[in-house]
């Protein structure tokens, strides 16, 4: 499916990899679909963009922990794991939203991560 992204322009969407939070993203309950992307002219990606599938104006820019020299261990209980239907450790993936301050200058201050995890997914 084609999907028409403010930030991202028009994307094509594969359905079977769509992301979804039954319960939304806090402040974004309504918000229970999204894609995952990344530029695949890099052959590591440094940063990935979670796409809402349902508000296009709704895009966040995520990094893996350790490119940015982070590590989380993480246990997740028996219900968690079913909720996110994994069958392993392998299909999990801890990511970090990046954000800049807006009262910050754009060329003189660097991008920001929050340190809590905002999900673990199936990868």
């Amino acid at each position: 499916m084609r999907f028409d992204s403010n930030q991202l322009g028009n994307v094509e969407v594969d359905e079977t990899t769509i992301i979804t939070f039954p319960q939304g993203i806090p402040a974004l309950e309504n918000c229970t679909r999204f894609k995952l992307f990344h530029d695949i002219t890099q052959p590591t990606p440094q940063m990935y963009w979670l796409q809402s599938l349902d508000d296009p104006g709704i895009t966040f820019s995520l990094a893996l922990p350790d490119r940015l020299g982070v590590r989380f261990q993480i246990e997740l209980s028996d219900e968690e794991v079913a909720q996110l239907q994994l069958s392993g450790p392998q299909d999990a993936a801890i990511l970090l939203m990046l954000y800049r301050p807006l009262d910050l200058d754009r060329d003189s201050h660097p991008v920001l991560a929050r340190c809590r995890p905002i999900c673990a997914i199936r990868w």
